[in-house]
């Protein structure tokens, strides 16, 4: 394993078994994150060292999509537990839709090596915008987003990142496995604006005779009562499907630009992919439904919005093998709209 490196780790563990090592790891990294912390963010933030962090820390092992397939039961119910973005791609988010603060910057670093395939996705456009989203905290499927930022990063590098910059991940379609710690830390007391589910500790308690009153400053407020009643009414609370209403579709095919991508209907959606290329093809991503009217084009290709993954215009093909094609039908005037 060493001499391959964590990024083949997924040809050395069997895809069913990376939940069980990625809870191990959990294990590991928590016990370790108030040493880690203690010596990374002085050196990072200018010897700063009285600071909140999240208890529990994410660990990140996005392994190759593809190798997923025969054991998506076992990383759903990882996902169920941990959350999305561990071992499952992560939409479009911002962290306080997620009961997370919305006053704290994430320490998202690569333990091996990610390439664009399998990294973070960042909005940089969106960065002051006020994006509509679910109860469940996934950004409204008619939300329109620009081109994300994404990077190369080699072990040992990090990003900076405030917690409510929009992000997510891309859907991993390379080769190679991705692994990355992240933390989310505050230098004030973390506001919880939504939710306050997450735990925090106090680095002037934690690690010292007194730890184990290092999460009682980040308890102590109105937001964290709160929380817990709703935590109890929504037990008692019968479930009720949410869903979520689309505005009309833009059905003026004139006059597109290139590289636009417009819908035609509720199933169909248009982008111009050259001066005189036009393609119609599916509106909803073969991976998780997201409405790829909203997305955008990149290098040519059809590139979902909540996931980076991108589609073949002419073939209709991602490089995820496993999952189905769009229909696509490429012409050399716009299609007819509906």
């Amino acid at each position: 394993m060493k001499e391959k490196g964590f990024e083949r780790i997924h040809e050395v563990v069997a895809a069913h078994d990376i939940p069980r090592l990625t809870d191990e790891l959990y294990d590991r990294v928590n016990a370790r994150a108030p040493k880690d912390l203690a010596a990374l963010i002085p050196a990072t933030f200018n010897g700063e060292d009285r600071y909140y962090y999240e208890t529990s820390p994410n660990v990140r092992f996005h392994v190759p999509f593809d190798t997923t397939q025969n054991d998506r039961a076992a990383f759903n119910d990882f996902r169920q537990k941990h959350g999305e973005g561990k071992l499952t791609a992560h939409g479009p988010h911002r962290d306080s839709w997620l009961d997370c603060p919305d006053n704290g910057i994430n320490i998202w670093i690569a333990i091996g090596r990610v390439q664009r395939g399998n990294g973070l996705t960042v909005y940089r456009n969106e960065y002051d915008g006020h994006q509509r989203y679910t109860g469940m905290g996934n950004i409204a499927r008619d939300e329109k987003l620009s081109e994300p930022f994404t990077f190369d990063l080699e072990p040992g590098d990090f990003v900076l990142f405030h917690t409510d910059q929009l992000h997510g991940s891309a859907l991993n379609y390379t080769d190679e496995t991705r692994f990355v710690i992240s933390y989310r830390m505050t230098f004030d007391r973390p506001h919880f604006p939504n939710g306050h589910y997450h735990s925090y500790s106090y680095s002037g308690l934690a690690g010292g005779p007194l730890s184990a009153a290092a999460r009682l400053p980040a308890l102590l407020q109105p937001s964290y009562l709160r929380s817990f009643g709703e935590r109890v009414v929504e037990k008692l609370r019968p479930s009720k499907a949410k869903r979520i209403e689309l505005t009309p579709a833009a059905k003026d095919l004139s006059g597109m630009r290139v590289g636009e991508i417009r819908p035609t209907d509720a199933k169909t959606c248009v982008a111009r992919i050259g001066e005189d290329e036009f393609v119609s093809f599916d509106r909803r991503c073969p991976h998780q439904g997201a409405d790829l009217a909203m997305g955008y084009v990149a290098d040519g290709r059809i590139v979902c919005p909540w996931h980076n993954l991108p589609f073949d215009p002419e073939t209709g093909q991602s490089p995820c093998q496993s999952l189905r094609s769009l229909n696509v039908r490429v012409a050399d005037s716009p299609p007819a709209s509906a």
